[in-house]
């Protein structure tokens, strides 16, 4: 059954790279860049007690969605496809699922189905049949907003088998009375009681929850055009069973540093939260991912990967790397733990996007500018 995604007719009132230390004010900071070493290899680098190998090449390989029995992996992209990865002992087979489609970024599963998060809408894919190339799959979400900048959807199935949604800001920074632009939402794996969950989000590509506490944790990126190292893109938290937290944007950037252009338009009486810890200016955090296994989960203890994108309009390029932050110590600087993508002449091989865990441990990692899925596997 077709369910159209509320309108809300209310007003949106209420709701290393080493990097520095999170940022208190709008003074400026220096960026340490890591910039790749010559490697015969053509491989990126990687932390001490881990190996890298290039998995499978995916065109435009974004985010990605494993199956439940751990052997067919879907790709999204942002370039209308969407590719499906049969996993066998003699290796990743890769085949094209679906084309042009209008916004392909987002796949996850619920169950035994996986759902494709659209510009406007969102469909469902059942197995058996569900998973052969170009099936039309069932609409279970329509009426999403049609603006494209910042519509690359990204999703994915909670604990609880809710749909996570992230619906960007229209804009680099901007007000709109539709209180679903610049948040996350959920709603039911058919489609129902869609509702707001984040507020205040300007554009989240990238979320996980916490494999004992079950709180929600997310990237967001930063506002553009004030300079190369204002304002901090962010880690944030949702707590378990808390909903409808707003986490500053316009109003408010980093630790509720008020934005030049709409700080003194924020709502009044609106609490806003700050993150759980800072990143650099315009490193593009995307990914999220808590390591699942015991192994990894021992590898990385009160740890969560994050993959930064890297920087697009700063005079000294950072990120495009993937790191861990410390739960335990989030007011740390990140660590990373795959990098190399970044060239010493400020030019870059690949920029890692999402982040997956396969059942034998193996960490993916996509990378939509190589056009490839890299593996990270502790020795």
């Amino acid at each position: 059954m077709k369910k159209i995604a509320p309108l809300f007719l209310c007003l949106f009132l209420v709701g290393c790279q080493a990097e520095t230390q999170p940022i208190p004010s709008a003074s400026a900071q220096t960026a340490t860049v890591e910039v790749a070493q010559s490697d015969q290899t053509g491989l990126p680098q990687v932390r001490e007690g881990f190996k890298v190998e290039k998995w499978a090449d995916v065109p435009n390989a974004r985010s990605l969605a494993l199956s439940p029995d751990g052997k067919t992996l879907f790709v999204g992209s942002r370039e209308g496809f969407v590719h499906k990865i049969t996993i066998s002992e003699s290796g990743p087979q890769v085949e094209k699922f679906q084309e042009n489609v209008d916004g392909a970024n987002g796949v996850c599963f619920v169950g035994e189905d996986l759902y494709l998060g659209e510009l406007e809408r969102v469909r469902r894919f059942s197995p058996p049949d569900g998973f052969d190339p170009n099936a039309k799959g069932e609409v279970v979400l329509e009426g999403l907003p049609p603006e494209k900048h910042h519509g690359w959807r990204y999703i994915k199935g909670s604990p609880d088998g809710r749909i996570y949604i992230g619906i960007g800001a229209p804009c680099n920074v901007c007000e709109k009375e539709d209180p679903r632009f610049a948040s996350i939402c959920s709603f039911t794996a058919d489609g129902q009681d869609f509702r707001v969950e984040a507020k205040g989000v300007r554009n989240s590509v990238g979320f996980d929850w916490h494999p004992e506490s079950g709180d929600f944790y997310f990237t967001d990126n930063g506002r553009d055009m004030l300079g190369d190292d204002i304002p901090p893109c962010e880690l944030n938290i949702l707590q378990k069973g808390s909903t409808g937290k707003h986490y500053g944007f316009p109003y408010r950037w980093g630790d509720n540093q008020p934005d030049p252009q709409y700080g003194d338009q924020a709502p009044s009486g609106v609490e806003f939260t700050k993150p759980l810890h800072n990143f650099q200016a315009h490193v593009a955090p995307l990914g999220c991912h808590f390591p699942k296994s015991e192994a990894l989960r021992n590898a990385f203890p009160s740890q969560v990967l994050v993959a930064q994108h890297g920087s697009w309009n700063r005079s000294t390029p950072i990120g495009y790397r993937v790191v861990t932050v410390n739960l335990d110590k989030p007011e740390e600087p990140a660590e990373p733990l795959l990098w190399g993508f970044l060239n010493q002449d400020g030019t870059y091989s690949g920029r890692p996007v999402d982040i997956l865990e396969l059942p034998d441990g193996k960490i993916l990692v996509s990378d939509d500018y190589k056009d490839v899925i890299w593996s990270v596997t502790k020795l």
